[in-house]
């Protein structure tokens, strides 16, 4: 799992009445003022972390709202993340159903009462043990910065999904939803630093003065604050919002919790445990649910194989009388144990006891 630095800035514009752009830091979502600045920083080593950046518009009361119901609907569905694992995580499907909830919440609970257009973009990083994934919507953009390199994680722009909806809460397009315009994974590595902004942000700041910014000799949240303070200057009429993700270090062990739930992920797909499962390794990722004998075995996975059902519940009763039998007499040892403990204990402070009632009236009868 990855150990995480976080840092998230947020400043309302001046021609703005509210900052409609929200950023999640930890359990909590940003900025607790409709108006002015908020900085805020965290640091993670949850095996599953959700960091997102929304960019809502349409004035107080219905901006703002968007971004936060797409805020809510993101941290519900990571918490069911468990039901797209199967047993790897089906991020598309997740994006899919992620992004119909959203543009569906915000039309029916803001697009119905609202005077104007109103919705949200917003940028999205999921980590998942090592393993990042990227979801954008709308004039969001998420960038990565890696070996003193800056990329872009925008996919090129694809004429094919103009007619779709361009952000949550899209009413232009009637029985569509919004089609991201950037989805993708890719493997963490140690001093990644992920950006996710604002359209106030990104537009102010040139892509090569970021990548000084960022890549200067100072603390990583200090070089994030510089970036802001950049693109503030070249233009402060917008909301702009920057949320920072540093990769600490990467830990190649798994929870025990998340252990238990890949075991149980492969048998619900597979019908069968690895043997590496047995002795505490991880499961092996098996991409093709039809494999033969060979492939099985060169995969370290064992397919299940017809057998009698009569004969296999008569093995299963057979060990389960003798798993509860070793249980009883391990019971029966460890009170055995037990009770001598006890009894070694309750002689010694008696003697303790005596000793000091004697000691007592020695010193009372030389008194």
């Amino acid at each position: 799992m990855a150990r995480t630095m976080v840092i998230g800035l947020t400043e309302s514009g001046t021609r703005s009445k509210v900052n409609e752009d929200s950023f999640s830091c930890g359990d909590r979502v940003y900025p607790d003022m409709i108006t002015g600045s908020e900085e805020q920083t965290r640091g993670s080593s949850d095996y599953t972390q959700i960091y997102m950046v929304t960019q809502g518009f349409g004035g107080s009361g219905a901006g703002d709202l968007a971004g936060r119901i797409v805020q809510r609907v993101s941290k519900d569905y990571v918490a069911k993340l468990d039901d797209y694992k199967h047993p790897e995580l089906d991020f598309a499907q997740f994006s899919r159903e992620l992004i119909k909830e959203t543009h569906y919440r915000v039309l029916s609970q803001i697009g119905s009462r609202a005077e104007q257009e109103a919705g949200a973009s917003f940028a999205m990083l999921l980590i998942d043990a090592n393993t990042a994934y990227i979801l954008n919507v709308g004039d969001t953009q998420i960038h990565l910065f890696r070996d003193n390199e800056l990329y872009t994680l925008m996919d090129p722009e694809d004429a094919s999904i103009e007619r779709y909806p361009t952000y949550i809460g899209d009413r232009r397009v009637p029985f569509e939803e919004p089609k991201p315009n950037t989805m993708k994974r890719f493997e963490l590595a140690t001093g990644d630093i992920v950006l996710l902004t604002s359209e106030g942000f990104h537009t102010n700041v040139h892509y090569g003065e970021l990548a000084e910014d960022i890549k200067a000799p100072d603390a990583f949240a200090a070089n994030i604050r510089l970036a802001q303070i950049h693109s503030r200057q070249a233009d402060n009429t917008e909301n702009g919002t920057i949320l920072a993700i540093k990769v600490r270090d990467l830990v190649l062990e798994e929870p025990d919790d998340s252990a238990q739930k890949n075991v149980e992920r492969f048998q619900k797909y597979y019908g069968a445990v690895p043997p590496e499962e047995v002795n505490g390794a991880k499961p092996v990722p098996v991409r093709n649910h039809v494999m033969n004998n060979s492939q099985a075995s060169a995969q370290g996975v064992m397919p299940p194989q017809p057998s009698n059902n009569r004969q296999r519940r008569t093995n299963s009763n057979g060990s389960r009388k003798e798993g509860e039998k070793s249980m009883v007499e391990q019971a029966k040892n460890v009170k055995k144990r037990s009770n001598w403990k006890t009894f070694g204990w309750s002689l010694l402070i008696g003697f303790l006891i005596g000793m000091a009632v004697l000691l007592a009236v020695w010193f009372i009868v030389l008194r």
